[in-house]
């Protein structure tokens, strides 16, 4: 089923305005708005391995930590400028609980008192990071009609 821009711009998952600077763009080369989002998708197949690597690992140091919140910070901009919201701020989440920052009062983050309780951060704001980066890959799929 095709979605339209309607559809994305209701979408709790895509930031409208940024999205639709990047389909202007279409305008002066053609597919180079999907390009992007393959580029985007490629990359984050990466870092979510690379991350989900880390939070599976039963050595957690405080580089590895610090690591993910690299990390997150890395791929929170990459979402950003794609207008993918909240993959952007569930990344936003990684980079700061990486860094032992409890930024957005998340109830655990406040309780967190070890390396451990904010790995246990981490792991939840990667989850959601997953979760909605593959809600917006399939938005995003069944707008452009093809397989990302």
């Amino acid at each position: 089923m095709a979605v339209t821009e309607e559809q994305l711009e209701q979408s709790n998952l895509i930031n409208w305005t940024i999205f639709q600077e990047i389909l202007m763009m279409d305008e002066d080369e053609e597919g180079f708005a999907l390009s992007l989002i393959k580029t985007f998708v490629d990359q984050a197949t990466g870092i979510f391995k690379e991350m989900a690597d880390i939070l599976d690992d039963p050595d957690q140091t405080q580089d590895k930590l610090e690591k993910l919140s690299s990390i997150g910070h890395y791929l929170k901009g990459s979402a950003a400028a794609l207008g993918l919201q909240k993959v952007q701020y569930a990344c936003e989440r990684v980079q700061n609980y990486g860094k032992q920052n409890n930024f957005d009062n998340y109830n655990k983050a406040l309780q967190a008192d070890s390396l451990g309780a904010w790995y246990e951060c981490c792991q939840d704001a990667f989850a959601d990071a997953r979760e909605y980066y593959a809600e917006s890959k399939n938005l995003l799929s069944d707008y452009f009609q093809a397989k990302l």
